[in-house]
């Protein structure tokens, strides 16, 4: 098989040129009669100009329907503290009799380039150039000591990082089912989802583009090059943009949500152009996917019952927050419909926040506070504040890293000492949890010492699944640049 020489700014041949003609031609629904044939190896989208904000957004209009795939359920729906899923007569009206017609989005070169409070810290080359500025080497030591990070959790980091890479397969993938001939018994815990590599490369991935190293940069060059090549290899072309789904039903749109995320933050970090328009189309596809009534994602494709759950439209936010970051264009009016969605299941105008519906649970409400919070609630906000004292007077859960990686970034986010106390906490306990010796050392165990499972999910995803969101964990100083130090804090995603 041709490959990708990813390391390269210039494009490797025929296989970069195949997989973008293979991308582009599912955005084209007309082709303008009477075009010289010189001209016909170009791909010409008509737009209708969209309302514009910071960014341009442009639309094409189609009129095919989507096929709605039956959900399959992988793992139980109560992944929320043992939240089941609620009737569709519990959430507002939805009206689904309008199939609204698929959005393609063109984008320019321009990047989005927020204001941050750190050019003392960072110096203003560094600190005025994105939210992605603190994952340049020189940037990272500065906002480790500044965040409260130490030299052992650099340390964790990085072997969590060499962990990974021993366990990257042949194709440059990851497996949630992560055991190679060369573990033996030594890294017990692998997860039942082994048909769900895009979720699992995705999650791998954003750990080292966490940490700034990209396929240019960084000394995992060659892993990160393998496994963004893996992601292009395997997108899904469609009407509707690229489709990460990696399967149906549960993961879907997880899938898609974390797929999504590391091609934004690689084409950020790297501004690779090659790497543009799939990032593009991976963003088009969570903007088609949101629910036209609800605002919300689930599993699968728009569901026709217009449920959404806090859980899936986590991921989607943040992939459209890593979207926005990269200069890439997203629809005011997807974030403003996220916000309806958000708005259904709330509780105290905006503090606390349900799965499905309106409750007081510490795992959504750490979703549902950081959504809000890149959707442009300012950290000041009295629900903001009262929401990160719930989640501060609960701390840290060992048998919860989902919202553990959450609600670290909340707290990180706003500052102050609450995220003193959490940090301190947080940070230690997985640097002792580490494991240190053997092959399996610099990965997290799905157990705690008690025998207690570390996470509700680590039977789906398991040890890889785990280690990922410590090591995401760990990296919060300087992964995203955190919103109280920003002036724009106001402006939003």
């Amino acid at each position: 098989m041709t490959r990708l020489n990813l390391s390269s700014t210039e494009p490797s041949g025929g296989w970069w040129q195949k997989r973008i003609d293979a991308l582009g031609g599912w955005g084209i629904s007309l082709v303008i009669h009477g075009v010289l044939l010189l001209l016909l190896a170009l791909v010409i989208l008509p737009v209708v100009p969209e309302e514009r904000e910071l960014i341009l957004t442009s639309l094409t209009v189609e009129n095919e329907s989507e096929v709605i795939v039956e959900p399959i359920e992988i793992q139980p729906e109560e992944i929320i503290e043992g939240t089941t899923g609620v009737a569709a007569e519990s959430v507002a009206a939805v009206n689904v009799a309008e199939t609204p017609a698929p959005v393609t989005i063109d984008v320019d070169e321009r990047s989005l380039s927020l204001p941050l409070d750190l050019e003392e810290l960072l110096g203003p080359e560094v600190a005025n150039r994105s939210d992605f500025a603190g994952r340049s080497e020189a940037a990272r030591a500065a906002l480790v000591k500044a965040f409260g990070g130490t030299t052992a959790s650099e340390a964790a980091v990085t072997s969590g990082l060499r962990w990974l890479a021993e366990h990257q397969n042949a194709d440059g993938s990851w497996n949630f089912a992560h055991r190679r001939e060369a573990c033996g018994d030594s890294c017990p815990g692998e997860g039942r989802l082994r048909n769900h590599p895009v979720a699992a490369t995705s999650l791998a991935l954003l750990c080292y583009l966490g940490a700034g190293h990209t396929h240019h940069e960084g000394r995992y060059q060659e892993v990160v090059g393998n496994g963004l090549r893996y992601l292009l290899d395997h997108a899904e072309p469609s009407q509707y943009g690229v489709d990460y789904r990696d399967g149906k039903g549960n993961p879907g749109m997880y899938s898609h949500g974390l797929a999504t995320i590391v091609l934004c933050e690689a084409y950020g970090l790297s501004r690779d152009g090659r790497l543009k328009r799939p990032a593009q189309l991976a963003v088009n596809f969570i903007v088609n996917a949101q629910h036209p009534s609800t605002g919300g994602w689930r599993y699968d494709f728009r569901p026709d019952d217009g449920v959404g759950d806090t859980s899936v439209v986590g991921w989607q936010v943040m992939a459209l927050a890593s979207a926005r970051i990269a200069g890439l264009d997203v629809p005011r009016k997807t974030r403003k419909m996220a916000g309806w969605f958000l708005d259904s299941v709330e509780l105290e105008n905006g503090a606390f926040y349900g799965y499905v519906k309106p409750q007081r649970k510490v795992s959504t409400t750490a979703i549902g506070l950081l959504c809000r919070l890149y959707l442009g609630w300012s950290t000041e906000r009295p629900a903001v504040r009262r929401g990160v004292q719930f989640l501060a007077s609960r701390g840290p859960d060992r048998s919860n890293m989902y919202y553990n990686y959450y609600a670290t970034q909340v707290l990180h986010h706003v500052g102050g000492q609450e995220w003193k106390d959490w940090n301190e906490s947080m940070r230690e306990w997985l640097v002792a949890a580490q494991e240190k010796n053997g092959h399996a050392a610099g990965s997290w165990a799905t157990t705690n010492e008690n025998g207690s499972a570390r996470d509700p999910h680590v039977g789906a995803g398991g040890r890889l699944y785990v280690t990922c969101l410590a090591i995401l964990t760990l990296e919060v100083y300087y992964r995203h640049l955190p919103l109280f130090q920003r002036q724009s804090v106001q402006a939003g995603l």
